[in-house]
């Protein structure tokens, strides 16, 4: 795959969970199985923002040449979905949120990951 496609992957993916967490983080909640609260209301919008920036910065990125800067984008992406992955399983395996609450995001998590560690494997690859 070239790497604009991932960039675009990537892209989309923070845009759709960035845009259901800012926009709609009640509906969010409940798509990880939580019980909506003015608590996650405000959790959720601030993952949201986060997120919107990340799309922003895929997009921004996603025709690059290789280079030190971009290579620090995909350790960022690889890092981002590493530990959002590894929060996930801590708080499925604390009983914090069911296992089904965060399949969808595991499977986001893991192709954002497996994508960023592939392109910084291969340099050269475009």
């Amino acid at each position: 795959m070239k790497r604009s496609y991932f960039f675009w992957i990537a892209t989309i993916l923070a845009l759709a969970f960035g845009l259901l967490t800012f926009l709609a983080p009640g509906f969010a909640a409940t798509q990880f199985q939580l019980a909506a609260s003015p608590a996650t209301d405000t959790t959720f919008r601030i993952l949201g923002s986060i997120l919107l920036g990340v799309a922003v910065l895929n997009f921004l990125v996603r025709n690059h040449p290789m280079s030190e800067t971009l290579k620090a984008v995909l350790w960022g992406d690889a890092s981002i979905h590493a530990i959002g992955l590894v929060g996930d399983i801590w708080s499925a395996a604390a009983g914090n949120i069911p296992w089904a609450g965060i399949a969808v995001g595991v499977v986001a998590h893991i192709i954002v990951l497996v994508g960023a560690l592939y392109y910084l494997s291969r340099p050269n690859a475009a």
